[in-house]
């Protein structure tokens, strides 16, 4: 089950979809040009949060909140389940593997239901053992992200998915939102391939949307599991500084392909 890791794109679309399936699908479809062009494995990355109907995820005394960007971003752009089930099946009818980030248990036990193909474990998430426990109990490959994250820490949840025997791959990621070139700091890919040998080491990316560099240095370090922001823009919709549009997409591909053919 670790092949599952060799040579995957990863297209995170998070809230971008903006609460509206349609938008939803057109993101879908946009990201589908750009892997049957290049003939690339590729995943389609959701977030899950328990915010239907009951806005569970969030504190009841935060939910009015209005002060906090997070809190109205999470609300205003939420699905139903069967909108996200509806949008899982459209990715994987577009030859994606469906991936989902689960931030609360009850998004966990949605995981399942809706038959996602790997479960994703934010950074923020590296020390949320309840999470982790739930997220142990089933067979999906899990795919860890280490932004922000110590050492210890990844040792632990590298320990904890060992001894679980679970497939997984952790992923060197900067929580600066867009990422500076000088914040990257890419020698610690080869630290952790160095300290975890049997671990696939992949690399999720937040840097500017145009930046192109990035990626290749990464191959060049024997990385082939990365991750980016993507969207779609429309006259309503804009896209933030870290997340690409279909162009940047297809340019961050093709620089990672001639990168790889570079390396041999």
């Amino acid at each position: 089950m670790q092949e599952i890791f060799n040579d995957l794109f990863i297209f995170e679309m998070a809230n971008n979809h903006q609460g509206v399936l349609d938008h939803g699908f057109k993101i879908v479809d946009s990201m589908a040009k750009i892997k049957d062009k290049y003939e690339i494995k590729a995943g389609i990355k959701l977030q899950y949060r328990d915010l239907w109907p009951t806005p569970n995820f969030i504190h009841p005394e935060y939910r009015d909140r209005k002060d906090m960007k997070h809190v109205s971003r999470f609300l205003s752009t939420r699905l139903t389940d069967d909108e996200f089930f509806g949008l899982i099946k459209h990715i994987k009818n577009s030859g994606f593997y469906a991936i989902v980030t689960p931030f609360d248990e009850a998004s966990v036990d949605k995981c399942i239901m809706h038959d996602v193909d790997i479960i994703k474990i934010a950074s923020c998430s590296v020390q949320d053992w309840p999470l982790l426990e739930k997220i142990s109990v089933n067979e999906r490959p899990k795919i860890i992200s280490t932004g922000g994250a110590e050492l210890s820490d990844i040792d632990n949840i590298v320990s904890f998915f060992s001894h679980k025997n679970q497939a997984f791959s952790i992923m060197h990621c900067v929580g600066i939102y867009p990422a500076p070139n000088d914040t990257l700091n890419l020698n610690w890919i080869d630290k952790l391939k160095k300290r975890y040998p049997f671990v696939k080491v992949g690399y999720s990316g937040h840097e500017s949307a145009d930046n192109t560099d990035v990626v290749k240095m990464v191959v060049s370090k024997g990385v082939g599991l990365m991750e980016r922001h993507v969207g779609v823009e429309t006259d309503k919709i804009k896209l933030n500084k870290y997340s690409m549009n279909p162009l940047e997409v297809d340019k961050w591909v093709q620089s990672a392909l001639i990168a790889k053919n570079i390396c041999g």
